[in-house]
């Protein structure tokens, strides 16, 4: 029997997490406070393009341990939406990757959030 420890649960990433570190990259990206990016005004009203939709997605995807699209930040109007899109997708079972994992190793997973 081994006596080894169970690595903790990870913390799951909450909503208002979410939304506060993306209101984060946003104002710094815009050079705008971060009181004045309401988090239920559509990203496009602060001019998000596909360039910066990539930037965002990785950074947040980073922070949050999961694969982002930058097409949710395009196509979600939200901060608080995109939020809600992030929680649920980490709260859902991770996917095997692959048909058939390498033999002597864990089956690889992944959680991506797409629009």
């Amino acid at each position: 029997m081994s006596s080894r420890a169970m690595p903790p649960e990870p913390t799951p990433v909450t909503e208002c997490q979410v939304k506060d570190h993306l209101t984060q990259l946003l104002s710094s990206h815009l050079e705008l406070a971060e009181n004045l990016i309401d988090q239920d005004v559509p990203l496009s009203a602060y001019g998000i393009d596909s360039v910066t939709s990539t930037w965002l997605a990785a950074r947040l995807g980073e922070r949050c341990g999961v694969t982002i699209d930058r097409s949710l930040l395009l196509n979600r109007p939200s901060v608080a939406e995109v939020a809600q899109d992030v929680v649920a997708t980490l709260a859902a079972p991770a996917q095997p990757v692959g048909s058939a994992p390498s033999v002597g190793s864990a089956p690889s997973t992944t959680r991506s959030v797409t629009a």
